[in-house]
C-alpha cells in the first residue's frame, strides 16, 4: 500500500504527476494543501495550529496532539503510515518557507526509524529519494542527479545509467563527490551496500513529469 503525506508550511509548487495512493495523510495545514490538490484526506494529524476547520471536518479521521511535543507533524504522519500497514510513502512539501523546516523534513524522512518504508519526496520542483538499498530513478538524458550520504558514510554505492558511473564507492557525509552527475538514459539504477543516501533531481516548470 502506498501513501501520500502532505506536509504543512507553504503550498507546494510543482508540475509533476503524483503517484496513485491508497492512503492520504495530511500533517496539519497539509490538509488545506491536499484540498487544493484535489485530494481526499483519510487522516489529518498534528496540533492543528495552522489548518482550517474545514480541512479537519472533511478528513475521514483526525488526530490532534498537543502543541508542546517532542516530534514533528511529519514524524507523526510517518508513524501513522506504518501503523496502517503502508509499504511506501511519497511526501509532498515545499522549500519556499523556512529552510530549517525543509532541511528537517529531509533528515526526518531519511531516519532509520522508517527504514522499512520506501520514501520519496516532492519538494516543489525537486524530487528526492531516500535510498538505503536500491532504487530505480526515472528521468531524461542529461538530467542532473546529485547524491548525498545521510547520517554516516554510505558504503558500496554502484550505479547504472549515469555519465560518471559509481563502481562501489564509499560516500562520506559532507563529500561533494556525488554532486551534479547526469542521466545518460531514462532510468538510473542505484544500489547501496550499507548506509543511506538521498538522491536529488531538480526540474524547472517546463520539464516533463517524472
Amino acid at each position: 500500500m502506498h501513501a501520500l503525506i502532505i506536509t504543512g508550511g507553504p503550498s507546494p509548487f510543482f508540475n509533476s504527476t503524483l503517484p496513485e495512493a491508497q492512503l492520504v495523510i495530511a500533517a496539519d495545514s497539509g490538509g488545506d494543501h491536499a484540498r487544493e490538490l484535489g485530494l481526499k484526506v483519510d487522516l489529518i494529524i498534528g496540533d492543528f495550529d495552522s489548518c482550517s476547520t474545514e480541512a479537519i471536518e472533511q478528513a475521514y479521521e483526525a488526530r490532534k496532539f498537543p502543541a508542546d511535543k517532542d516530534v514533528t507533524d511529519l514524524e507523526l504522519a510517518l508513524s501513522a503510515a506504518i501503523e496502517k500497514g503502508v509499504l511506501s510513502v511519497t511526501i509532498v512539501t515545499s522549500a519556499r518557507g523556512r529552510f530549517d523546516h525543509t532541511f528537517g523534513n529531509i533528515l526526518v524522512a531519511s531516519s532509520n526509524r522508517w527504514r522499512d518504508l520506501e520514501i520519496d519526496l516532492f519538494i516543489d520542483n525537486t524530487y528526492a529519494t531516500i535510498i538505503n538499498n536500491k532504487a530505480k530513478l526515472k528521468g531524461n538524458p542529461f538530467d542532473t542527479l546529485t547524491l548525498f550520504a545521510i547520517g554516516g558514510t554510505a558504503f558500496g554505492i554502484t550505479s547504472k545509467g549515469l555519465k560518471w558511473e559509481l563502481d562501489g564507492i564509499d560516500l562520506s557525509v559532507g563529500s561533494g563527490l556525488g554532486i551534479s552527475n547526469e542521466f545518460t538514459t531514462s532510468e538510473v539504477e542505484i544500489h547501496v551496500d550499507e548506509g543511506t543516501i538521498v538522491s536529488i533531481q531538480s526540474f524547472d516548470i517546463d520539464s516533463p513529469n517524472i
